[in-house]
């Protein structure tokens, strides 16, 4: 399809310029650390007027769905990894814009450590709190609606009509964002959302041109639902993730987006816990303890049920059957030492970094740190996997 084909020769034209490029010795760390910019945060309240909020526990339906959205961004101040509130913006220069994704239970402030390397390289990052999955709502006495995961994709694609918009919903923003360098990234549940965005028939928004899925929650996703698109796709995940195993979820998306140029980063002994940026400390056990002890409290075989309701979740002709998935943390936990989650965040942040600075920065010397210098760099850690688009 025309609008499939577009994304693919985007990043087929990235990867002829890598031809012969020479990769940065200590490129993980170089990719990890501050740009050339100083970067800002502000919060943008965004109101969509034309979709309802649905009604869950004792707060009634609302007819339009409030999404508070975090914004880091580059500044004129020197390079650092402090973001100041309410900078000004940089100006004089067009950005691209990557929207983030939360999971089921987060919020976008655990995103930070992975918004503030893109921000001060010249990039927006825009994350939006999700209504009905966040990590207040799940936690309140009226729960979450998982099944709102549907409208997720709409919430992010007004995120970018917004940001992208003339009257933008900041002056600070109008006119600053480049609309053909728009990438999408997301955790797990917001993992999820992001493949929705970037392969749904319906749900699909021509306008991505990149999309990095950090452990998705990707196995309803059959074959036949990636065959019609094929956006650029870095999955990364841990082999030892308790919550969305990698076999049936990350390295499925990865398998199966065949149409896509696509990559499989596989972090050796790494969980779906420290992803998040608040997990700091060392551990000698899995962090997924931590998940699931909270995962579990919230995500019940009844939640599970919402989803398989929802008919854009179970659908054969799109090629979705959430039948094929199961509920989180099922299996016992490993009895080695997990990845240390600073070092889960210094790769997270280099490959992230590197990602959207080979796809939507065309950068020689990102993409050829992907394909040869990360796993050379981290051989005990990290695995890749590479593969082309298949026609």
């Amino acid at each position: 399809m025309i609008r499939g084909l577009g994304a693919s020769l985007v990043a087929a034209a990235v990867l002829a310029t890598t031809a012969g490029a020479r990769c940065l010795d200590s490129a993980t760390a170089a990719f990890g650390q501050p740009g050339a910019f100083g970067v800002g945060v502000r919060d943008l309240t965004l109101v969509d007027g034309t979709r309802p909020t649905p009604a869950h526990g004792s707060q009634p339906a609302l007819p339009t769905r409030t999404l508070v959205t975090t914004v880091w961004y580059p500044t004129a101040g020197p390079a650092s990894a402090t973001p100041v509130t309410d900078a000004a913006l940089l100006t004089g220069k067009r950005f691209g814009l990557v929207v983030y994704s939360h999971g089921f239970g987060d919020t976008p402030a655990f995103a930070e450590y992975l918004a503030v390397p893109l921000a001060s390289r010249g990039y927006v990052f825009a994350a939006p709190t999700f209504p009905l999955t966040n990590l207040l709502v799940v936690f309140s006495p009226d729960g979450p609606v998982p099944a709102d995961i549907v409208n997720q994709p709409a919430d992010v694609s007004f995120v970018i009509d917004r940001l992208l918009a003339a009257d933008a919903p900041a002056d600070w923003l109008a006119g600053a964002l480049d609309a053909h360098k728009v990438g999408l990234a997301g955790l797990s549940y917001g993992g999820l959302t992001t493949l929705l965005l970037a392969y749904h028939p319906t749900m699909h928004d021509r306008r991505v041109r990149a999309a990095l899925a950090l452990a998705p929650a990707a196995c309803a996703l059959t074959s036949r639902y990636y065959r019609r698109v094929g956006t650029p796709l870095l999955v990364m995940q841990g082999d030892q993730d308790q919550l969305v195993p990698l076999e049936t979820n990350g390295a499925r998306a990865f398998t199966f987006a065949r149409r896509s140029p696509r990559e499989l980063v596989t972090l050796v002994h790494g969980t779906h816990t420290a992803f998040a940026g608040p997990i700091a400390q060392e551990s000698t056990s899995s962090y997924d303890t931590i998940g699931c002890a909270l995962i579990l409290r919230a995500f019940t075989a009844d939640l599970l049920a919402q989803f398989q309701m929802a008919t854009e979740l179970q659908d054969p002709k799109t090629g979705i059957d959430i039948t094929q998935c199961s509920l989180p943390c099922q299996a016992a936990f490993p009895s080695n030492p997990p990845m240390q989650a600073p070092r889960q965040h210094a790769l997270a942040k280099a490959v992230t970094a590197a990602f959207f600075e080979s796809t939507l920065g065309r950068s020689s010397t990102a993409r050829c740190f992907l394909r040869k210098g990360l796993a050379r760099e981290n051989a005990t850690d990290v695995h890749v996997s590479l593969r082309g688009p298949r026609r």
